[in-house]
């Protein structure tokens, strides 16, 4: 019961927030200071985030609930979560570098 209240809550708030992020879409004070490649690079690291939160409770719905699928998933969740945390860093990372290199008057 858990897993499917964890799947549908996931896929109900992060999914259509990624899905919007990836079209480019942002509320307007976010658009007005960030460039629109990182809103979607945030997106697909959203995108990450809500994959990595899929595949314990997906592994436990398909009768995978024994010592040898933690043993998988674990790291595949875990590096799903550090490649996501790695485009958030990497976004944040361009954009205050191209930020930096536009000369003010």
């Amino acid at each position: 019961m858990f897993d499917l209240l964890l799947i549908c809550g996931y896929s109900a708030f992060a999914l259509p927030l990624a899905i919007a992020a990836l079209r480019g879409w942002a509320p307007r004070r976010v658009r007005r200071r960030t460039a629109p490649w990182v809103i979607r690079v945030r997106g697909v690291a959203l995108l990450v985030f809500w994959a990595s939160a899929m595949v314990a409770p997906l592994a436990r719905q398909l009768g995978a609930d024994s010592e040898d699928s933690a043993f998988l998933t674990f790291p595949a969740q875990l590096g799903l979560m550090m490649f996501a945390a790695g485009l958030m860093c990497g976004a944040q990372l361009g954009e205050r570098f191209s930020q930096q290199a536009v000369p003010v008057d």
